[in-house]
């Protein structure tokens, strides 16, 4: 029974990722570097998201291997997997997380806070377990790894990095009146996603530590 424990959690991270994305998606306040940079392209070539982030997550699990020095192989679709389960979490809990958008901006930014509390903690227990990460994330241990640098560190670069490409492909895509779809949350995650990560690293560790 103990041993159904890690997947068991895993399984719930990877929902809670979801969920906290979905919260993040009801606030007034805009949306996060990789989302406007999914935005341009959608906006400016009318692809699908799904789409899009089928290709962006492609893309991100070949640059994390390269990044590796890793060579390629059939593992690499299990990432795009995961990114696909938490894409239909996302669509799951936008059935049932309530919209604040109409609310006062404190509930706004409180639902943001809480958005990234439920990521950075969803991220350090996926990482804990030790099971595939999604797209995204995999290719952020890439940097981590590859710079020794802990990886909210590498989320804050990775966020920078989308943040750069969704002004160059909103330049590109003639965005310049949309702000490049870049608001409130994309400055706000960009500065303390990584910083949140780090913080509840150890606390969501030790808890699993007693738990798993």
């Amino acid at each position: 029974m103990r041993k159904l424990i890690k997947p068991f959690i895993y399984l719930i991270s990877l929902m809670m990722l979801g969920t906290s994305i979905a919260i993040m998606k009801n606030t007034s306040l805009g949306m996060a570097s990789w989302d406007a940079l999914s935005t341009n392209f959608y906006e400016g070539i009318h692809v699908m998201y799904t789409v899009f982030s089928l290709v962006l997550s492609v893309l991100l699990i070949g640059f994390a291997y390269l990044i590796s020095w890793k060579k390629p192989d059939i593992k690499m679709i299990i990432p795009v997997i995961i990114s696909t389960i938490i894409g239909f979490a996302i669509d799951l809990a936008l059935l049932f997380v309530p919209n604040v958008s109409e609310l006062h901006i404190i509930i706004n930014y409180l639902y943001l806070i809480l958005a990234m509390i439920l990521i950075s903690i969803a991220l350090n227990v996926i990482i804990y377990c030790g099971y595939t990460l999604p797209a995204l994330e995999q290719f952020t241990m890439a940097i981590s790894n590859r710079l020794k640098i802990s990886f909210g560190k590498a989320k804050l670069l990775g966020e920078l990095l989308a943040f750069i490409l969704s002004i160059v492909f909103g330049l590109i895509f003639h965005h310049q009146s949309e702000f490049f779809f870049i608001g409130q949350t994309t400055i706000i995650v960009l500065l303390f996603i990584g910083m949140t990560i780090d913080l509840l690293q150890k606390p969501t560790y030790k808890l699993l530590g007693r738990i798993i």
